[in-house]
């Protein structure tokens, strides 16, 4: 594109970020806009009570607030951008909210972080057109009557992504479940647990890709982070006769568990249509 920086258009990361330095400075430089000139206290006061979290000298100067940016922790800074639009909305008006909505969009978008403001200035995990069209793949793969329930499974852990807000824990629960299903399809009354992806798939595992020596071995090594998927998935399922249910995981970390666990889903569905089951 003419005119585009060179950085957009050649330096992008393949994945968005959670965070980023460079982003944070660019959003605590937008408080030496005269938008905010004799509010920053105001804004302070506002900001330090919805968070909890006092800003760095009663927020009175520019430098107060960049600091306070820079320093937060992620979830504070993303709320901090809430803030701020509701804020301005409340006491300055929509246009204003919305200049601030849609700069710090621009930035979000330059820096490739991993989220997207809404309308009304709420921030939002972005899925990924990749994730999107991975986890459409999926299903377009589970069309069978055979794994309709599979399928049905994986489409309503895919939906809790899209809930507003989004539910992570049913997500990585869901996709789970479509697992466990189609194992149990595969070796019936046969629970997934870590030992027996490795005594059930392994024989089949060397089946299918008997013919080369290098691929069995590839595919044999993905056993074991099939192993190690179970094992981690295991920390955010509640657990029958206990009280407590783990606390939502992190969008980054549900939504790589999810895409992970749709590969695998992917690939046992193929070997259980091929019949190596």
């Amino acid at each position: 594109m003419p005119g585009e920086r060179f950085s957009a258009l050649y330096e992008r990361p393949a994945q968005r970020a959670p965070d980023s330095e460079r982003a944070r400075r660019r959003v605590g430089a937008l408080f030496r806009e005269t938008v905010f000139s004799n509010r920053t206290v105001q804004l302070a006061a506002f900001v330090g009570r919805e968070l909890g979290l006092p800003v760095p000298y009663g927020g009175r100067h520019s430098s107060d607030w960049h600091q306070f940016v820079g320093e937060c922790k992620t979830r504070d800074f993303l709320d901090a951008v809430t803030l701020v639009y509701r804020y301005l909305y409340w006491h300055v008006g929509d246009g204003t909210a919305n200049w601030w909505r849609d700069v710090v969009r621009q930035i979000f978008a330059d820096e490739h972080l991993a989220y997207e403001i809404d309308e009304v200035g709420g921030v939002h995990p972005a899925v990924d057109q990749e994730f999107q069209a991975n986890n459409a793949s999926v299903l377009a793969g589970l069309r069978s009557d055979r794994h309709r329930h599979v399928h049905n499974l994986f489409k309503s852990a895919s939906s809790h992504l899209s809930a507003d807000p989004p539910n992570y824990k049913q997500a990585w629960r869901g996709t789970f479940a479509a697992l466990e299903a189609l194992f149990g399809l595969m070796f019936p009354h046969v629970r997934l647990t870590e030992d027996e992806i490795d005594r059930r798939l392994r024989p089949v595992i060397e089946r299918a890709y008997h013919g080369d020596a290098a691929e069995q071995d590839a595919a044999l090594q993905m056993l074991g982070g099939f192993r190690e998927w179970v094992k981690a998935s295991r920390s955010y399922r509640h657990q029958p006769g206990t009280l407590a249910d783990p606390v939502q995981p992190s969008a980054d970390l549900a939504i790589l568990a999810v895409s992970h666990g749709a590969a695998l889903l992917r690939w046992l569905a193929g070997l259980d249509e091929a019949g190596t089951g």
